[in-house]
């Protein structure tokens, strides 16, 4: 794989929310769709560097992560256990399936009680 060591830093994450900000207010043509799969992406990853010792434990909250952002973005929660089902997860499990799609559920509740 492609070692990228501060993809998933809660720096990356801020510099990222400030600039997709500034270019969906100025009216470029960019969507907010990819940067909230890695939005997700990163909160799972801060959420699970205090709480997770376990490497696959902790590539499965990214997975996680991930749908939920694909969810919220999409308002798709299918969608986004679909997305980390092919492109999150490096190994699938109907375990993983379901915590996925409890994560998904409760990140379109949340993005349906703020809107």
């Amino acid at each position: 794989g492609i070692d990228l060591p501060k993809v998933l830093d809660v720096k990356t994450l801020f510099c990222k929310v400030i600039g997709v900000t500034c270019s969906v207010t100025a009216g470029l043509p960019v969507g907010k769709e990819g940067p909230m799969v890695h939005s997700g992406a990163v909160v799972a990853n801060s959420v699970s560097s205090k709480a997770v010792r376990n490497d696959r434990d902790k590539r499965d909250m990214v997975s996680c992560g991930a749908a939920a952002g694909v969810c919220t973005a999409f308002s798709a929660p299918i969608g986004g256990i679909l997305f980390a089902l092919e492109e999150g997860a490096s190994y699938w499990a109907p375990s993983l399936t379901w915590r996925t799609f409890f994560c998904s559920m409760i990140a379109l509740s949340t993005l349906y009680t703020l809107n």
